[in-house]
């Protein structure tokens, strides 16, 4: 076994589960001939090295390469000095410092593989140019394929160890919005109180939303100076806790909540209850109209994918989709109110995690 893999050690998620993905992703290549799998990785598009590592490059960017045997390869823009970090942290093989991130990878590669290799990328067509164009001028005979599909078939079924981190990262989102202060006045003040308490609780990366008024029509805006809120506002809580992404949402009312908000929270349950294949199928509310439905899933690179909603046609989720987030907006008779959270599927019927 190569040099950190024995050494490393996580309560939460077993090195065992780490090298059982990677073994997948391997016969996977076997299947369709492939001899090496990369994948990018940044703050900005971390989910597909973190499933396979546990790894997040918080600061900087990395490739990954599986290779047919052993553990990945992990080539980071990451001076040697955060290696040690980097190993406590996640579960790799190889570690080589690549400041040249797109001409180092395709040096790499070709010391191992034919010039004419074929070789699998995630997120293929998203690669950033200053990392792909190196790559493809310093080896322009490797055979390139997308391999996103290929990749959200693996991921389609969430074991164990990562229904526990959603499970986790959802009581800390929760925990947080529930945190917010009465009465707050601004933006800055309700979503300050939410990310300290977040942060407190130990998620890595917390990002909000903000509908100010709901007594009429809304729309998530991003916090953007003292924004003010009228009596009744909402807002979306996006988390991470070691890699795991949710998202919640909480509608607040400065005086009683209107009446039909209740009818709205009942339909909501109902709908969790057992929750729709697809974003379409989202029952009529009692109240009120369904203005948008969203089915998200981690699939690719990013944390959250949207995959459907309710002014698209799409087919039911794939077989083995086992968690995601679905999201709804209804336009009740007193305004707006909204609704997100994380919800796990088992074949047809599932339960909210």
């Amino acid at each position: 076994m190569r040099r950190g893999l024995m050494s490393w050690s996580h309560p939460e998620m077993p090195p065992e589960r780490l090298q059982a993905r990677v073994s997948e992703v391997q016969a996977w290549m076997a299947e369709h001939g492939v001899s090496a799998l990369l994948a990018h990785t940044s703050i900005a598009q971390p989910s597909v090295v973190h499933w396979l590592t546990h790894f997040t490059p918080y600061w900087s960017e990395a490739m990954m390469v599986v290779w047919p045997t052993g553990a990945p390869t992990l080539l980071a823009s990451l001076t040697k000095r955060v290696h040690p970090w980097m190993r406590e942290v996640g579960l790799m093989g190889e570690l080589i410092m690549a400041p040249r991130l797109g001409q180092q990878t395709a040096e790499h590669l070709l010391g191992r593989l034919n010039p004419s290799a074929r070789v699998a990328m995630v997120g293929l067509n998203d690669l950033s140019w200053s990392v792909a164009q190196p790559l493809r001028h310093h080896a322009p005979g490797l055979q390139w394929i997308d391999a996103s599909d290929g990749f959200a078939a693996l991921r389609r079924a969430s074991d164990a160890a990562e229904l526990g981190l959603l499970a986790q990262a959802s009581a800390k989102a929760q925990m947080a919005l529930q945190a917010t202060p009465a009465g707050v006045s601004n933006a800055a003040q309700a979503t300050a109180a939410i990310e300290h308490h977040a942060r407190l609780a130990g998620a890595e990366e917390v990002m909000l939303r903000i509908a100010p008024n709901l007594s009429q029509p809304s729309a998530w805006l991003r916090v953007d100076g003292d924004m003010p809120l009228a009596p009744r506002y909402a807002v979306e809580l996006s988390l991470a806790y070691k890699g795991a992404w949710v998202r919640w949402v909480r509608n607040f009312s400065a005086d009683a909540p209107p009446a039909d908000w209740a009818q709205a929270q009942a339909w909501w349950q109902q709908q969790m209850a057992t929750p729709a294949q697809t974003a379409h199928q989202m029952a009529a509310p009692p109240v009120g109209t369904l203005q948008h439905g969203r089915i998200e899933l981690c699939q690719g690179g990013l944390p959250l994918t949207p995959v459907m909603d309710t002014h698209t046609l799409h087919a039911p989720l794939p077989l083995g989709v086992r968690w995601g987030v679905t999201s709804a907006q209804l336009r009740l008779p007193s305004g707006d109110w909204f609704a997100a959270q994380p919800v796990q599927w088992a074949h047809a019927v599932g339960t909210p995690i």
